[in-house]
């Protein structure tokens, strides 16, 4: 089939390298606006960049909906989007013979929106997976096609878990293309539906209130971006990593240092985790030995206050 792709970042880029390599004829990739950065600067996505790479054209529409006669001009006879960014009108979907197929990172009807690999971690799931499903205007709510599943890394993050899902996504795109014409779509259950949205700045502050094993994999859920927060005697540091205590501590306040020497040990409201990884201000991230030969915080330091 020809193939239009629309897509914007890293997770995207597997599904649009699988499709140049299969039968298929990727005609045009879509993606969003080089976006300002630092210093008046714009940056291009990752999905831009592999398209010029394999020398297909690339349309970034700041408005995709405004733009109807351009994609139909494409002559693709299917669209994918993969975290392309932007909502699609039901213009958009008829613009194609077979409508607009999206590889999303969970196992739907669960985490439908816009963070679902980050909402699988933070709520201790051990399975999730990709579902390749024909958009609908309702979000993420359109008839499943195919789905893989996945088990979860007992401390894997976020970032390793969509690299993951990223290729699992890819593979499972072109199962689905090749077979399209054999495949009975499925309604979704929409009572077993959950929603999750665009992780806002206050949610990357920790909460050390929850058991230790809630505060790990929400530590776990944002790392290695946008990243999981706490204030520490007044300044800001970022967690990368941390594991669960096994060993014993005595009891301490929700939040506070209970051990700081060659290991850094933050009570929680049931048990105590263990930092393994942390960023001071303006410093590099590092291993918490490192860290901590440069650095240490009194027992007793409240996390988060």
């Amino acid at each position: 089939m020809k193939v239009l792709f629309m897509g914007t970042p890293e997770f995207a880029v597997p599904s649009l390298n699988a499709l140049i390599e299969s039968s298929h004829d990727v005609v045009g990739v879509v993606t969003q606006p080089d976006r300002a950065v630092k210093h008046g600067k714009s940056e291009a996505g990752a999905v831009k960049l592999a398209a010029i790479a394999a020398g297909i054209g690339v349309f970034q529409p700041e408005k995709i909906r405004d733009h109807i006669d351009e994609l139909v001009s494409f002559g693709a006879d299917i669209a994918v989007t993969a975290a392309y960014g932007q909502i699609l009108t039901q213009a958009v979907l008829d613009a194609f013979p077979h409508g607009v197929i999206n590889v999303h990172a969970s196992l739907l009807p669960k985490y439908r929106g816009a963070s679902p690999i980050a909402a699988a971690i933070a709520d201790g799931q051990k399975k999730t997976g990709v579902t390749v499903m024909q958009t609908a205007l309702s979000l993420d709510s359109g008839d499943i096609l195919s789905v893989a599943e996945t088990e979860i890394g007992e401390d894997e993050n976020a970032g390793e878990l969509t690299a993951r899902l990223a290729e699992i996504g890819a593979k499972l795109l072109i199962e689905t293309l090749d077979g399209f014409s054999n495949i009975v779509p499925i309604k979704q259950d929409d009572a077993k539906a959950t929603h999750c949205r665009t992780i806002k700045k206050y949610e990357q502050i920790i909460d050390f209130d929850s058991s230790a094993r809630k505060v790990v994999d929400r530590i776990r859920s944002l790392s290695p971006v946008p990243c999981a927060k706490t204030t520490i005697c007044g300044e800001q540091y970022k967690l990368y990593s941390a594991a669960v205590c096994d060993e014993e501590y005595r009891s301490g306040a929700a939040g506070e240092i209970v051990r700081c020497d060659d290991k850094l040990i933050i009570a929680c409201a049931d048990g105590c985790l263990q930092v393994t990884k942390i960023q001071a201000p303006s410093k590099r991230a590092l291993d918490i030995a490192e860290f901590l030969r440069g650095k240490k915080f009194a027992v007793g330091t409240i996390c988060g206050k």
